[in-house]
């Protein structure tokens, strides 16, 4: 059974009315009818008070899957939020329940099955995709707020354990209250995880594919640090296809603007797809459109870019924190434990 505004769905500690779909028919808003107080107050160290984090149970976030690869991520996400470091974690969005037969194998989801696989979220009030280019800019406090919070999840031990977070980006970042005095910043959608290293296929979005995925490297802890800039330049389109004005080579569209914005990314390991691909993607960084038009890539360092940007401006400090997480070279990258200790990152 799919799920549909207004359905009401039961589990074993909660029921809920859902609302409104967020961004598919898959994520539903949701009203909670009854249920376990989830209105705990977390006390984190966001800035240099600890600031009490607490907000309404009224509302909550159900996710749930309708194809077999999609339950194997929702099962996933149940099962990594089993680790402890993650269930308690305030700065990872709080799970408050799960209904359906999570503990039996992963199923595709049957269009008449009566309790599809569902997971019930904490509620924030939006995205940082959603914000505007000005609305985050506007408060010097908001990139590091959310840098901390970021990298504080990254940081901890469940990379440790051989797990490795994939999917850090603006659409997983989520926040509330950032116009008062203590914004609340969690990541969310845990269902894409793998081990350390993995490198079977390219994974991440393309704005936020760091360059070691690009090369066929893998993922890896430290891979991180890089896509977190992705979270410093939201609505940007400065990395990704956006603005691609050639026919399909999307892949080597995206390689040519990042190393327009970054530098070299280096070689790629040696597998003809992607070695074709970055040979495309030189071609393209120094090839025209026409006679006194320009080149097809037309980006220039993302400093410059950033710079270009104005009212509000970016400040020095954030600039210079970017370059200090943009190391193309994976051994001489900060670990997100580092980069917590940057000086940019100390006052807030």
């Amino acid at each position: 059974m799919t799920l549909r505004a207004g359905k009401i769905i039961r589990g074993a500690s909660g029921t809920y009315k859902l609302l409104d779909a967020l961004k598919s028919l898959t994520i539903y808003k949701a009203q909670v009818l009854s249920g376990p107080r989830m209105n705990a107050r977390w006390y984190v160290s966001i800035t240099m008070l600890e600031l009490p984090m607490s907000y309404s149970n009224q509302r909550a976030v159900v996710k749930t899957a309708v194809a077999e690869l999609e339950n194997a991520a929702l099962k996933r996400e149940y099962n990594n939020y089993k680790i402890p470091d993650i269930a308690s974690s305030p700065y990872i969005r709080t799970l408050y329940n799960a209904l359906g037969s999570f503990e039996e194998d992963v199923r595709q989801c049957d269009a008449a099955a009566e309790d599809p696989l569902c997971l019930v979220f904490e509620c924030l009030e939006t995205d940082l995709q959603s914000l505007s280019s000005h609305q985050y800019r506007r408060d010097s406090r908001l990139p590091k707020i959310i840098s901390k919070s970021v990298l504080y999840s990254t940081a901890s031990s469940v990379v440790h354990m051989g797990l490795k977070r994939l999917d850090v980006n603006p659409n997983n970042v989520f926040l509330s209250r950032i116009d008062g005095p203590s914004p609340i910043i969690k990541l969310g959608d845990l269902g894409l995880m793998v081990k350390e290293g993995y490198n079977s296929q390219r994974l991440h979005c393309l704005p936020c594919r760091a360059p070691v995925v690009w090369q066929g490297i893998g993922c890896f802890h430290s891979s991180d640090t890089n896509r977190e800039v992705g979270t410093l330049t939201p609505r940007e389109s400065y990395f990704g296809a956006s603005d691609k004005i050639v026919e399909d080579h999307t892949e080597a569209w995206c390689i040519a603007k990042l190393q327009s914005l970054v530098g070299s990314l280096g070689i790629c390991i040696d597998y003809q797809p992607y070695k074709s691909e970055f040979e495309l993607a030189e071609q393209l960084t120094s090839m025209e459109i026409g006679p006194g038009l320009g080149k097809l890539i037309k980006v220039g360092t993302l400093r410059q870019e950033l710079q270009s940007l104005s009212d509000p401006s970016v400040s020095t400090r954030l600039l210079d924190f970017i370059d200090y997480l943009l190391v193309i070279d994976m051994a001489k990258r900060p670990t997100a434990r580092e980069a917590l200790q940057n000086p940019y990152l100390q006052y807030v």
